[in-house]
């Protein structure tokens, strides 16, 4: 199943420690606007990505009130309508 996560960047130098750690996790589909990321995952990659934001946060010195992991929501499977 795949779900929809939700990243908020609230400075620019979270923003710029946080972005190349997703598009370098190469783990579903990321979209950017303004401050914010949205990526399509895979239910079991959730936990991954979270700990790739965390970590490079932490390595640039971006304190945890600067970013949020927003929401995930999950995308149901179409279903079949005759």
């Amino acid at each position: 199943m795949k779900s929809v996560i939700l990243i908020e960047a609230y400075t620019m130098s979270a923003y710029r420690a946080i972005r190349p750690a997703i598009v370098g996790a190469h783990i579903g589909y990321v979209g950017v606007c303004g401050l914010t990321f949205s990526a399509t995952i895979y239910q079991k990659d959730y936990a991954y990505l979270v700990d790739v934001i965390n970590i490079a946060a932490q390595s640039a010195g971006i304190p945890r009130d600067e970013y949020n992991i927003v929401a995930l929501q999950n995308i149901a499977k179409p279903t079949k309508t005759e």
